[in-house]
């Protein structure tokens, strides 16, 4: 009966603790006072029943147990201090809940010295630590986590902010005495806040009392007191003294007396010799005077006096303050009256943020180059009339300006952070060292919700495993068999760590919201082995991720090589099974998003299986939508590498998603990056490796590169419906010498869009402000010089500009230049094998209905029907082009001849070329070109074309040996099409169904045409229509290979030279502007959500 009756109370207990809205109010708490008294800090504490923390105690270690619930009280504000906090399967720590936040100051502070070596299993030392079972539930009071500015904020102007410099006076006497200044307050019905003085200077006296003579004191003082007297009722008066400004022996009582006729109480006559004193007030209201004294020599070995009068309602402040040094000559006087309105300055922000408190601290992001220019303040009271739930007044000026306008669909606006909470995690850290404190979670907790909590000071990059908050190998916490409620980090600050901020380490399914990350050293937040899948990223803000100085030590240091060299990002995502949605990356020192993947997950992660071998590579990205990124040296935006088993990265990435990530035949699917917005980023905007990739609805400013985007298998990628910017009004800090900020001094090439590879389609984009100057060229779009290779698909269509073409802005042709020389590079070549088709021809305005094909400027690739534009470095052409490789064993020169006119010649070394395509000639017949090797056949040569399609053929010419006996084959796609020796060059120019071959052998020469038996779909994005590119082999049976080069026998039968197809004519007439302003529908435009 007994045993009954108390399990019936346990339950009724339960109950009511399970039911009580607040997580104090639970009925089976019981004091820790009562429960544990007081307690030293060697104890190890042990809690295995309820407990309120309704005190603040320090401890060596708390254990809570099976059956321990230790609640926080709201009833004050408590702290703990202790080496350690475990909580045990079932056990539980609750400050506040989902339905009662907490609203007074909860702090938790982790202690230990780096020697201590605890070693407790699964956590080592200095942490908060959730066991399997365990319960963690922080809910601190709803604070909004970040916003952004709705204005730009200039930087402080004292010329602006100085109403009034005692400096600006008159000559200022300098040495011992008392200085009085008379001021007057002006404050008319029609008072302009911003233009109005407000408090007007009107006279001031000094005299010097350090004399021997009685009577020269006699007089001085009398002076001094004739102006007191003089200055009317309700005028401002200041007293400020230097040092030695009387002596001991001599008499200044008709000095005090005259003082104290305006101030009744003051302490003048306890100055002595080397204190600063300063004194202010309206004459005739005592309540409004005022006096510091200061008698105590600081460690800067002097004493200081300062004191402000302001008139709050009308942004007003009069700064009056002293100094004496030991010296007699040491001092100083300054008194100023400033506009607070720009010494305390009111920012508008997008959000309500009526849950910023005065005393909270704040930061406001770089909006340049240098992330460094992050600012951090404190929130003070804000009274005046322009005051609103979306405004906050801050304690000082700004030293930097912070942009906050979206210019031209491009959101620039600062982002504005709060550090503070109402719960605070941080660690005591001893000078020189960086063993912060950590908080961690092992598989199987049975709750664990962060919601409202700041973190400092935490993290550990010398030891594996030590990060501010850290999901370690936790599986699946979707899985509700394992973990009932949905673990969520929310609304968090941790800020100004020793060691990153969050760590997502084995675990899948982590939701990350509205948290921010400022201030760390390593990436910010790490998906750590790259096996961790379906992770969330939504609303965070991170920014200040510094590099680690140190050496790194695979499974020894937390910190890695990407920590300290080429990183650190802000988000380090190693699973493409992640959505991040609506964050932004505002600066530091590498990356702010870098998409890196392992071919296979790496750490302990390897052994769960939790991806396939390079699974990762043919994975889509879940979503990557509404991000920003700005202020990083490398990149803002990164997608390339391989992360190494080594925890090194480099290569390329070799990204290829596809449907089916593990079955290699499966269609293709791309990865999109919708609404970038990147900006202020030195080296570039964006890099992004893969195919098929989208970058689509985004916008792009104020880089070197606006924005690079490489197919990585034969497949598209698209750059579509975007916004680039060359240099936008966010003009930032200037570099020294110029006028704005430039990403480099001296600064280089600009260039919006970067051709690289392909085939890359560029639609529907927006080009604004490329225009080069004396410092730096500019151009719209141009291509990676020193490229092997470019696509003949890469095309650009419905491209607008803002700005006409002087010409010179639109384009950009980079010539390969050796890295020893400052020329071009002949020898390679790669220069001629740059293409760019231009549908429409709404790059080049030119007047055809066929659209054209830029191409580099030589013989070899244009005709009279070609013309130059000589400020891009190219000409443009009304061909298609296509790109010929030839393949065989060894490596050896091959010359390639245009068989018309002086046969234009180009010397291969990389084995592909580009020709022209169709019959497009002068004749209306296909282009011929001649493949001759001077040293020496290969046995077997292979020719393959790009972008042959039924209409738009080539024909080839391949010299061979006169005594040859050889074999052709023919392919379109995987088909192999009958192949047909005929009998004349006429008929290979007739055919219409490819394989046909013609062997010359008196000149020693095979002619055969490259067509295909399909067209491209509209709209289809291939390198080849339909997937099948074409390929003819020519194999050397027998014969002489040293006949190799039948160059002299070929010119001389004419009915093999075509006619010359002459040579291009200039196009440099100016090309007008084409629209204006940013078109609605392109870009990303605002980013907030």
């Amino acid at each position: 009966m007994t045993k009954r009756l108390g399990t019936l109370l346990c339950g009724l207990l339960f109950c009511s603790a399970a039911l009580a809205e607040c997580p104090d109010d639970a009925a089976d708490l019981v004091s820790w006072t009562t429960q544990i008294g007081t307690t030293s800090p060697q104890d190890k504490i042990t809690i295995s029943s309820p407990v309120l923390l309704d005190t603040s105690v320090e401890l060596f270690g708390l254990t809570i147990a099976s059956g321990g619930r230790l609640v926080w009280s709201r009833a004050g504000d408590y702290g703990m201090r202790s080496h350690y906090i475990k909580i045990q399967n079932g056990g539980e720590l609750h400050i506040g809940s989902p339905t009662c936040r907490f609203g007074k100051k909860a702090r938790i502070t982790l202690l230990g010295e780096p020697d201590e070596k605890l070693n407790i299993p699964g956590f080592g030392e200095k942490f908060l630590g959730v066991e399997a079972g365990g319960v963690l539930n922080l809910y601190g009071r709803e604070k909004l986590s970040w916003t952004k500015l709705t204005k730009h904020v200039p930087k402080f102007d004292e010329a602006t902010a100085e109403i009034f410099n005692h400096k600006d006076s008159g000559d200022i006497e300098r040495g011992h005495g008392i200085y009085i200044y008379h001021f007057r307050e002006d404050f008319p019905a029609d008072f302009d806040i911003e233009k109005d003085p407000g408090i007007v200077y009107v006279n001031r006296i000094h005299k010097s009392l350090k004399s021997w003579n009685q009577d020269n004191i006699n007089t001085a003082i009398s002076e001094l007191a004739t102006f007191l007297n003089n200055i009317p009722v309700g005028d401002v008066f200041v007293l400020a003294t230097q040092r030695d400004y009387k002596r001991e022996d001599r008499d200044y009582t008709t000095l005090f007396d005259a003082f104290d006729l305006v101030a009744p109480v003051n302490s003048l006559r306890n100055v002595q010799p080397d204190d600063a004193y300063v004194a202010l007030g309206k004459k005739g209201d005592q309540a409004s005077f005022k006096e510091d004294l200061d008698s105590t020599i600081g460690p800067d070995n002097r004493t200081e006096a300062l004191l402000v009068y302001s008139d709050d309602s009308r942004e007003r402040e009069l700064v009056v303050s002293t100094y004496n040094g030991l010296e007699s000559w040491q001092g100083s006087l300054g008194l100023f009256v400033f506009n607070t309105l720009l010494t305390r300055p009111i920012i508008s922000v997008v959000d309500n943020v009526n849950s910023w408190k005065t005393g909270d601290k704040i930061f406001v992001a770089s909006t340049d180059y240098d992330w460094r220019q992050v600012e951090e303040f404190e929130v003070i009271p804000c009274n005046n009339v322009i005051c609103s739930s979306n405004t906050v007044r801050l304690n000082h000026p700004f030293e930097y300006d912070h942009y906050g306008e979206i210019y031209n669909r491009v959101d620039m606006r600062a982002e504005v952070g709060l550090m503070t909470r109402h719960i605070l995690i941080d660690a005591e850290v001893s000078e020189g060292n960086s063993n912060g404190g950590h908080v961690k979670f092992l598989h199987g907790f049975k709750d664990v919700q962060v919601d409202g909590v700041e973190l400092t000071n935490l993290g550990q990059p010398l030891i594996l495993g030590r990060y501010p908050l850290h999901y370690h190998m936790c599986e699946d916490l979707s899985d509700t068999s394992v973990y009932p409620t949905q673990s969520v980090l929310r609304k968090n600050s941790i800020h100004h760590t020793q060691f990153r901020c969050v760590t997502v380490h084995g675990t899948h399914s982590a939701r990350l919201i509205d948290n921010v990350c400022y201030d760390s050293v390593g990436h910010g937040f790490f998906l750590e082995d790259g096996g961790e899948k379906n992770t969330y990223f939504r609303g965070n803000l991170g920014l200040g991720q510094r590099r680690f100085i140190g050496t790194t030590v695979l499974d020894v240091t937390g910190a890695i090589p990407t920590d300290t060299s080429k990183g650190p990002a802000t988000f380090w995502i190693t699973n493409p099974l992640t959505t991040v949605l609506n964050n932004a990356a505002a600066g530091g020192e590498g990356v702010g998003m870098w998409f890196v993947y392992p071919d296979s997950p790496t750490g302990p992660s390897r052994a769960r299986n939790f991806m396939q071998d390079k699974e990762a590579r043919h994975t889509k990205i879940t979503l990557y939508k509404n991000n920003v990124h700005h202020s990083y040296v490398r990149a803002g935006l990164f997608v390339d590498n391989i992360e190494h088993d080594d925890l090194t990265v480099s290569d390329y990435n070799k990204y290829n998603p596809k449907q089916n990530p593990l079955d290699p035949s499966s269609a293709p699917v791309p990865a999109v990056f919708e609404r970038v917005t990147a900006y202020k980023n030195k080296a570039q905007n964006i890099w992004v490796r893969g195919t098929p990739i989208i970058v689509r609805e985004s916008s792009f400013a104020d880089s070197k590169i606006g924005a690079t985007v490489i197919k990585e298998q034969d497949i598209w990628v698209e750059f579509i419906n975007n916004v680039v910017i060359g240099y936008s009004d966010n003009l930032g800090k200037p570099n020294t010498g110029y006028t704005r900020s430039y990403p480099s001094t001296p600064s280089r090439d600009v260039v919006g869009f970067r051709f690289n590879k392909g085939p890359v389609f560029v639609k529907n984009t927006w080009f604004h402000d490329f225009v080069s100057t004396d410092i730096h060229r500019s151009a719209a779009m141009s291509n990676t010089e020193c490229f092997s290779h470019m696509n003949p698909q890469n095309q650009v269509e419905n491209v607008l500009f803002s700005f006409a073409d002087g010409p010179g802005n639109r384009f950009l042709f980079r010539e390969c230049v050796s890295e020893s020389s400052t020329t071009a590079n002949t020898e390679r070549e790669e220069d001629s094998l740059f293409m760019l088709k231009d549908i429409g021809n709404g790059l080049t305005g030119h007047s055809t209905t066929k659209s054209v094909t830029l191409v580099k400027n030589t013989p070899f690739l244009v005709t009279s029907q070609c013309r130059v534009r000589d400020s891009w470095n190219v000409a443009y052409c009304p061909y298609n082009y296509g790109e010929i490789m030839v393949s065989f064993s060894d490596e050896r020169e091959m010359s390639v001849y245009r068989t018309d006119g002086a046969l234009p010649k180009r010397s291969v070394l990389e084995k592909e070329f580009i020709a022209i395509l169709g019959e497009s000639n002068q004749n209306q017949k296909n282009f011929q070109y001649l493949v001759a090797f001077d040293d020496g056949l290969p046995q077997s040569v292979t020719f393959k074309g790009e972008s042959i399609t039924k209409s738009d053929s080539v024909i080839m010419a391949y010299c061979v040996p006169r005594d040859a006996l050889l074999s052709f084959w023919y392919k379109m796609g995987s088909t192999s099409v009958p192949t047909q020796p005929v009998c004349s060059l006429e008929e290979i120019q007739q055919d219409t169904e490819g394989g046909k071959y013609f062997y010359d052998k008196t000149v020693g020469v095979v002619f055969f045409k490259m067509l295909n038996d399909v067209e491209y779909a509209t709209g289809e994005k291939a390198s080849c229509p339909s997937g099948k590119c074409v390929r003819a082999g020519v194999n050397i049976q027998s014969g002489t290979l040293t006949d190799s080069d039948c160059y002299d026998r070929f010119i001389l039968e004419t009915s093999y030279v075509h006619a010359a197809e002459g040579s291009p004519s200039a196009a440099n007439d100016v090309l007008q502007a084409t629209t204006p302003q940013a078109p609605e529908y392109l870009g990303a435009g605002s980013t907030y959500p």
